[in-house]
């Protein structure tokens, strides 16, 4: 009996936006130089960084020039890729409430496990990316439900239990803050830093 598939509907995506920042170089160099400064001066807290500095979740009220140059361009991009999911809503009527922090993670520190469940958006900017064998200093996602088996020799992301990827310096990854995920240790010889951000919504009194 002939047949033909009708359609086929993703329910329930998960997506992972990657945005390239022009002029990357030139603004990384100037990031490191305000966040080495920074780290001189303020002592860090503790929150998934497992060694490494994790500066105050402060940065989107920083007033060092480039720390103001990358938070206008990551609020733009929360903006434009939200709009991108749902078009019909009235934006008018909400307000985007960012937090960020900076994280700096010298060999062999990572950070746990962990998702942003307050939010709407979660995401990095990758300031500067050592070099590493395998996993090193990579981001790994998990699956947000419960993955299809694969004994049956069947691939692809239904079975996929979690990704990972290394993105390169000047890059921003964007994602559902309800993704758990995690950054594996880095294992090059100088420090990974990366400027991590959320964001949600609310609606304006």
């Amino acid at each position: 009996m002939a047949f033909a598939i009708k359609s086929i509907d993703n329910l329930f995506p998960m997506p992972i936006i990657r945005v390239d920042i022009a002029d990357a170089a030139a603004l990384n160099e100037r990031l490191l130089a305000e966040i080495s400064a920074r780290r001189a001066a303020e002592a860090g807290v503790a929150r998934s960084n497992k060694g490494g500095w994790h500066s105050a979740a402060d940065f989107f009220s920083r007033k060092e020039p480039a720390h103001a140059a990358l938070a206008l361009d990551l609020l733009r991009i929360m903006a434009e890729s939200t709009r991108k999911f749902d078009p019909d809503a009235d934006y008018s009527k909400l307000r985007l409430i960012p937090d960020g922090w900076v994280n700096v993670n010298p060999p062999g520190a990572y950070n746990s496990p962990h998702d942003h469940r307050s939010a709407f958006w979660s995401g990095t900017y990758y300031v500067d990316v050592p070099d590493g064998e395998g996993s090193s200093g990579m981001i790994e996602f998990y699956h947000p439900g419960t993955p299809l088996p694969q004994d049956g020799g069947i691939g692809g992301p239904l079975t996929a239990e979690s990704y990972c990827t290394r993105p390169s310096a000047g890059t921003v990854l964007l994602f559902p803050a309800t993704m758990k995920h995690w950054v594996h240790p880095n294992g090059g010889t100088r420090d990974r830093v990366t400027i991590a951000f959320n964001g949600r919504f609310e609606v304006k009194r």
